[in-house]
């Protein structure tokens, strides 16, 4: 859906789907012409969905070039609840310093988001070195868990060969 000249209210429309949605987990919408409204109601959905991986809002008119910052601000307030999406592309919307601030004040308690791309936006360095910092936290744990679950079913796996070989070697001795 990226570069379809998709308006404000249509951007709305897409994101109160995420609230019943149960199967999307990508959504591609850069380059569009989504505003503030939309912008909010993204927040929101985020709040309630459960299954959205990756959303992307790169080069699109959510702070009305620069001029209106009141629907990403509410916008950065999902990141407290949502424990799914891993991947949010904020890129070009002209996001001010404040929008810095408050992505990094959430991303301290948020423990999923691994990939946040917010360039060409107007974010402290201060605030980038934080958040960069969080990304990697978030990343290592995500690793880990991956990890965690490999050694699990390799573990599952070899106990299902061991229990195939004794099931065989106890058919073998009955015939």
């Amino acid at each position: 859906m990226s570069r379809k000249s998709i308006s404000d209210a249509d951007g709305q429309t897409f994101a109160r789907m995420l609230y019943t949605n149960k199967t999307l987990r990508k959504l591609e919408l850069e380059g569009n012409l989504l505003g503030p409204k939309s912008a909010i109601e993204f927040g929101e959905a985020l709040k309630i969905n459960t299954t959205l991986k990756f959303l992307d809002l790169e080069s699109n008119q959510l702070t009305v070039d620069g001029q209106d910052m009141y629907g990403a601000v509410q916008m950065v307030e999902f990141l407290d609840k949502n424990t799914n999406l891993l991947s949010l592309n904020m890129a070009n919307n002209q996001l001010d310093e404040q929008c810095g601030q408050l992505f990094r004040e959430k991303l301290e308690n948020n423990k999923t988001l691994i990939d946040f791309d917010y360039t060409m936006n107007n974010f402290s360095l201060k605030d980038s070195r934080q958040i960069q910092e969080y990304l990697q936290r978030n990343k290592a744990m995500y690793d880990a868990e991956r990890l965690k679950e490999w050694k699990e079913r390799k573990l599952m796996r070899s106990e299902d060969e061991h229990l195939k070989e004794l099931y065989l070697q106890e058919q073998s001795a009955k015939e």
